[in-house]
């Protein structure tokens, strides 16, 4: 009788025991939980060049996600109106309104430093995405834009066969800009019977680059190919092309991806007018965003930089893609 008894409080012990391990096991998963959660209600601003865009409203829409869904947080949303000045002013309200993480969009490369230095000043990690800034900035996320240049600039020479004349839509000083434009240059270079014969400005905008391409379509009675800086430039060249009764003589490629030009190359079965993007992905770089910034509020070490690859999208592949 003593041993059952004995034998049944040995029992009852290490049930205890193992009730006791439950419990602690339970608590240790609720503090990773709290752990992950950590940022909870955080407070975030984006700044962007422009918001006019649709590459910048995905992102846009990315980060809210992230934000406010995810995190239960607040997102302050800024549209720089590609005025620096204003950018700068839109970052010190938002830092006033006490944003604990900035991913900055620059209006300008060299006058968003003054930005960079703002947000510093006061401990806000500053993630910049598309565009990048001098200053100490965290780290810059964004599209391998010279490889945008690059691939359309071999598109050009395999469509034209080695020999042609080109036109160029670039666009405002921005990183981003620049990257697309060097890897385009660089590598039609390579190709010496194809010969850039003008370069214009058009702002980024459809608007703008219609008005240049109007001009270029003037002074140029023969043009083989348009790269455009992004695919708003390049339907505001498909647009000029149209109105001047060129359409049919030259193919235009732009970079983004955005879904009007997606679909409208998907429908071009002529090969000319809008034929090609160089497709980026804005969703995924603004969520990249949010989790690199994240790193950064819990002390980890991030890259300096993060490219994002970007792909060819032409008449054949058009249909499967999309933000």
């Amino acid at each position: 009788m003593f041993k059952i008894k004995k034998i049944m409080a040995v029992v009852l012990l290490v049930t205890m025991v193992l009730a006791l391990s439950a419990c602690g096991g339970k608590k240790v998963e609720n503090e990773t939980v709290t752990t992950t959660n950590a940022h909870e209600g955080i407070k975030v601003g984006i700044t962007f060049m422009t918001t006019d865009n649709p590459f910048f409203k995905a992102m846009e829409n990315s980060v809210k996600k992230e934000v406010e869904d995810n995190l239960n947080g607040t997102l302050l949303v800024s549209n720089g109106q590609h005025d620096a000045a204003k950018q700068l002013a839109d970052v010190e309200d938002m830092i006033v309104q006490g944003i604990e993480l900035l991913l900055l969009n620059p209006v300008d490369y060299e006058a968003s430093e003054s930005i960079v230095a703002a947000a510093k000043e006061v401990g806000i990690p500053v993630v910049c995405v598309d565009g990048d800034s001098i200053g100490d900035r965290d780290i810059f996320i964004a599209s391998n834009n010279y490889k945008a240049g690059v691939i359309n600039a071999e598109y050009v020479n395999e469509r034209l066969n080695g020999k042609g004349k080109v036109v160029v839509i670039n666009g405002n000083p921005v990183s981003a800009v620049r990257n697309r434009y060097n890897g385009f240059m660089e590598t039609i270079k390579k190709y010496p019977d194809i010969k850039v014969v003008a370069e214009q400005n058009g702002d980024g905008t459809k608007a703008k680059s219609m008005e240049v391409m109007e001009n270029i379509l003037q002074a140029h009675p023969q043009i083989d190919a348009v790269f455009a800086i992004n695919d708003p430039s390049a339907l505001g060249v498909v647009a000029a092309a149209q109105s001047a009764g060129r359409a049919d003589e030259f193919f235009v490629m732009g970079v983004d991806g955005a879904p009007n030009a997606v679909e409208v190359i998907a429908n071009n079965e002529t090969g000319m007018g809008m034929a090609a993007t160089a497709a980026q992905e804005p969703a995924k770089i603004g969520k990249l965003g949010i989790e690199y910034g994240l790193m950064l509020l819990d002390g980890k070490e991030v890259p300096d930089e993060l490219p994002v690859p970007v792909k060819l999208i032409t008449h054949e592949n058009a249909a499967d893609f999309s933000w």
